[in-house]
């Protein structure tokens, strides 16, 4: 017989560091696909949303901003209209008492 040889420390079912970057790249690819312009198409795709998101905040707060304006615009004309009200009950009190 033969004689057997014995593995080497080499040959071992031990993982390298080659072997556990290798299993993580493997990993990775299989999250974000097969190469890294989808990886980089995706970061690109999440800046936009981003701008996106940051720009309709921003049209939000101008439109918050038009709504206090009109609330604003809306509360002075019921202030004119109590007013104006009041200018012409007033007269008509008093003629209403003249004519009893």
């Amino acid at each position: 017989m033969p004689p057997t040889s014995e593995p080497s420390t080499s040959d071992t079912a031990q993982p390298t560091d080659a072997d556990a970057l290798q299993a993580e790249v493997t990993r990775l690819r299989e999250l974000v696909g097969p190469d890294e312009a989808a990886y980089t198409s995706l970061k690109i795709e999440l800046w936009a949303a981003r701008d996106s998101a940051f720009g309709a905040e921003m049209a939000a707060g101008e439109l918050r901003g038009q709504v206090k304006v009109l609330e604003g615009q809306l509360a002075q004309a019921n202030r004119n209209r109590r007013w104006m009200v009041e200018r012409i009950k007033a007269p008509l009190r008093r003629v209403k008492a003249i004519l009893r």
